[in-house]
């Protein structure tokens, strides 16, 4: 199956330059076939919830490929709920570029990219999307719009792509302090951001469905905020793409009726699964997910499970449905994401200790300079409080930025060490 893939990667890289439409006709072949391997042959060890989640995450890799007309290119933290009132598809940047890497395609993006002028430094998921964007792979979509939270590379590929395709580009400024004030100032231009949308549609924003979409966002965090309290002590089967899937329903997908339903089923999968067994780990930052060696030792295991991922438990906020423009940017500004690193670093504390974990996975992510500078301390505030990590150098979605046997030894032994730990706090009690 590997060889499989990694020909297909191949002859889709090999249209790139100059059939981008074949490219396109060819990932969206194979996305369309996993869909329906996954609605008719699901994992058996996945339970209903993820599996349906896999679905929806699928589809919103698809429509937008197939409905540019009708699309958004978003960063991963805008609040799509008003994109949802008008029937818009967000195209996310880093999950299209996880579906290339999933297709082993991801070479043939990176390096027309770098043809074009990319630095070789920048974010591998950025440089993927831009390797779309540059040879209209990905085909042009009504309008752009960012956020500035936790990405600098943000900044230049949002602005890059808009100057390229020539479309309509907002940018939506978070401040840094955590504030009441820094909250209505977001407010401020989320409503400037309908009046975009207004403009683009040519009608007015539908405030009820808005109100209605926001209310959903904020019933599914509370669900996915009471799935967290409930893993601490159950082991549920999973594998490392899941907290993937579950990063783009809390953020861009958030409002969707398909996520409450995953959160609904989610919580009851929960409430009947097995108790906690294992090592258990919080991840830290994005999921390595295509590596051999993280799948052999962490996808469905009884040994060792991801429980979860620091970028699914940045913010749960109360949603008012009645202030619905308040009630997205405070989303944004509590973030973890957003302000001083160590408001992330004590977050993740929190997070280790409700969910009981063993240890904690920091993952530099290649090109990622907000994670990198914090690592050193993340590793001593959550060292310091019984909690030994584990910073693990990568890349998130370019497969030939790592080495596989560095990242296998090193997980290997960062296991057998919370393992040995694990029995000895067993045989002192």
């Amino acid at each position: 199956m590997a060889d499989m893939i990694q020909k297909f990667g191949n002859l889709v890289d090999a249209q790139i330059p100059d059939h981008p439409n074949a490219a396109r006709r060819l990932l969206l072949a194979a996305y369309y076939a996993k869909r329906v391997q996954l609605k008719k042959f699901p994992p058996k060890e996945l339970s209903p919830a993820r599996n349906d989640m896999a679905v929806t995450s699928m589809n919103a890799v698809i429509h937008p490929l197939v409905h540019p007309e009708k699309t958004g290119l978003v960063s991963i933290f805008t609040p799509c709920e008003l994109l949802q009132t008008y029937g818009i598809y967000p195209m996310v940047a880093e999950a299209m570029s996880c579906y290339i890497t999933g297709a082993d395609a991801e070479r043939g993006f990176i390096d027309y990219a770098g043809e074009e002028g990319v630095p070789e430094t920048f974010c591998s998921y950025h440089k993927i999307l831009l390797g779309g964007i540059l040879s209209e792979v990905i085909r042009r979509p009504r309008f752009i719009v960012n956020t500035s939270l936790a990405c600098d590379a943000n900044n230049l590929t949002f602005r890059m792509a808009a100057e390229h395709y020539h479309v309509p580009h907002f940018y939506i400024d978070v401040p840094y302090e955590c504030s009441e004030e820094s909250v209505r100032y977001t407010a401020d231009q989320l409503r400037e951001f309908a009046k975009f949308l207004e403009e683009d549609q040519k009608k007015p924003l539908d405030m009820e469905e808005l109100k209605r979409r926001v209310a959903a966002g904020g019933r599914t965090m509370k669900k996915i905020a009471a799935c967290q309290t409930l893993k601490h002590d159950r082991y549920l089967s999973n594998d490392i793409t899941d907290e993937l899937y579950e990063v783009f329903g809390n953020h861009v997908l958030l409002g969707m009726p398909e996520v409450e339903r995953f959160a609904d089923s989610l919580l009851r999968d929960l409430k009947k699964a097995e108790p906690s067994r294992g090592i258990r780990i919080l991840w830290m930052h994005t999921i390595p997910f295509y590596q051999k060696p993280l799948r052999e030792m962490l996808n469905f295991s009884d040994r060792c499970q991801v429980v979860a991922c620091d970028m699914n438990y940045d913010e749960y906020c109360e949603a008012d449905p009645e202030k619905p423009f308040e009630s997205m940017a405070k989303r944004l500004v509590y973030d973890s994401f957003n302000g001083p690193s160590d408001r992330r670093i004590r977050r993740s504390l929190g997070m280790c200790r409700k969910l009981d974990a063993d240890g904690v996975v920091y993952f530099c992510h290649w090109g990622c300079k907000q994670t990198q500078a914090a690592a050193q301390n993340a590793r001593a505030i959550l060292e310091e409080n019984g909690y030994p990590t584990l910073i693990l150098d990568g890349d998130g979605c370019d497969s030939g930025n790592s080495s596989n046997g560095q990242i296998a030894t090193r997980m290997q032994a960062f296991i057998e060490m919370l393992e040995a730990r694990k029995a000895g706090s067993t045989d002192g009690r």
